[in-house]
């Protein structure tokens, strides 16, 4: 993904507000994957809801800089997912990481409600896959001051 100039604030680097585009622009890709994605949303009886989500800025993106966002399931509920994710640089160091709760939302409430069983089952693979793969050391770090 391309930083684009909009996206660049008074002090000449990426707005705080983009990390967060950038990390949920690499969601949708896993949603995609996992059935979760817009046309799932477009049947009209279900979507997902951001419940939680927590940015930490590791590294300055500037104009010109390249991102991919990464994708780790961490836990899955029969109602929503917990997960983190990366902001890599083309370059391969990590600009943030973000970790957040996902919510299977009922739109006719809207409510939290159960995934159907072939999005669950999608879901609990995804989840066998990367639970062999080391769960990042910053994952539910408590948010603090150093001293």
């Amino acid at each position: 993904m391309d930083i684009k100039p909009e996206w660049i604030d008074q002090n000449g680097h990426l707005n705080m507000a983009y990390y967060g585009v950038l990390f949920d622009t690499g969601v949708d890709e896993a949603c995609k994957e996992l059935g979760l994605g817009w046309e799932y949303t477009a049947q009209g009886t279900h979507t997902t809801y951001s419940a939680e989500f927590r940015i930490r800025y590791r590294q300055e993106l500037h104009l010109g800089h390249k991102v991919r966002a990464s994708f780790r399931l961490l836990d899955v509920g029969p109602k929503a997912i917990h997960f983190c994710q990366e902001l890599i640089h083309s370059d391969g160091w990590v600009a943030a990481t973000g970790e957040g709760i996902s919510l299977h939302i009922d739109q006719s409430g809207p409510r939290v409600a159960p995934y159907p069983d072939d999005i669950k089952a999608k879901l609990d693979a995804m989840l066998a896959k990367h639970a062999q793969i080391p769960v990042p050391d910053w994952v539910g770090a408590p948010m603090q001051i150093r001293k």
